[in-house]
């Protein structure tokens, strides 16, 4: 079965600056007829996260996670599954807790991110290097805060290959660039490790085992600027790669803009 571009649908693209969960799929892969295994992971703090599991269609060492940009929930990302499908790579995507079938968790919207976020992309990691033992290569794909937390999280736990679309490098940076483009003001966690989920400290800490960051930005990104992204992509210029993403900006999918250029891009990083 080719994968490719057959997962065709309509999606309403909206400015959210804060969190917003949706907790009821709005499409699921058997409505494309993918092959497909939903699961539940624990995390380390007793919750349970829903994820999907697509297997490779021929033999693969390498998994593809997706972590989502806190606005609807997984099945937004079922296109970007089909792009790692067709480069042979397994994928799994999951909800944080709050979102989807994942956990009840109290969610505000006027939250930029949560720090139990981190809980869950390790608890993913944690369940794929248990479980799933035949899959050594484990890799992270992630948008927005998903992207933010794929660089931190590869970086503190040695995985090899990441890519970041549209992510934040610190939270008060985001905070702040949120407040100049829209006047909104966010909420940020408090007493988390900047260490463990930011992207910049993270990269000056831990980052020399990275194998390649791709820093995916909207050429009009207002909040996810170039210019924080290029700045981000200097920390470690000797593995990162920078594509910039002609007349996307804030609040537009990066991946809708130029779906040709966008896995032209992915597969020429990727190889």
């Amino acid at each position: 079965m080719k994968y490719g571009f057959q997962i065709i649908f309509s999606v309403l693209f909206s400015v959210v600056y804060g969190l917003n969960p949706v907790k009821e799929y709005k499409v699921k892969p058997s409505d494309f007829g993918l092959a497909y295994e939903e699961i539940k992971i624990p995390t380390s703090d007793g919750l349970k996260l829903n994820a999907w599991y697509f297997p490779a269609s021929q033999t693969s060492y390498k998994i593809m996670v997706l972590s989502d940009d806190g606005n609807g929930n997984m099945s937004d990302l079922l296109e970007h599954v089909s792009v790692f499908l067709s480069l042979g790579y397994h994928v799994l995507t999951y909800d944080y807790r709050g979102y989807g079938a994942s956990s009840d968790f109290e969610i505000k919207n006027n939250f930029y991110i949560y720090a139990q976020f981190l809980k869950d992309i390790n608890a993913v990691i944690d369940y794929l290097k248990k479980e799933r033992t035949s899959i050594p290569k484990i890799h992270l794909f992630g948008i927005g805060i998903g992207a933010g937390l794929s660089i931190a999280v590869a970086a503190n736990r040695g995985l090899g290959i990441v890519i970041a679309d549209s992510p934040y490098t610190t939270l008060e940076l985001a905070k702040q660039r949120i407040k100049e483009a829209t006047g909104q003001e966010m909420l940020l966690p408090l007493g988390y490790n900047k260490n463990e989920i930011e992207p910049k400290y993270a990269l000056e800490t831990k980052g020399a085992q990275l194998n390649g960051i791709l820093f995916i930005v909207g050429e009009k990104d207002n909040v996810y600027t170039v210019k924080d992204i290029k700045e981000l992509a200097k920390i470690r210029s000797n593995v990162s790669t920078v594509y910039v993403v002609k007349n996307a900006g804030y609040g537009e999918s990066n991946y809708a803009a130029n779906k040709e250029k966008y896995l032209e891009e992915i597969k020429k990083f990727l190889k």
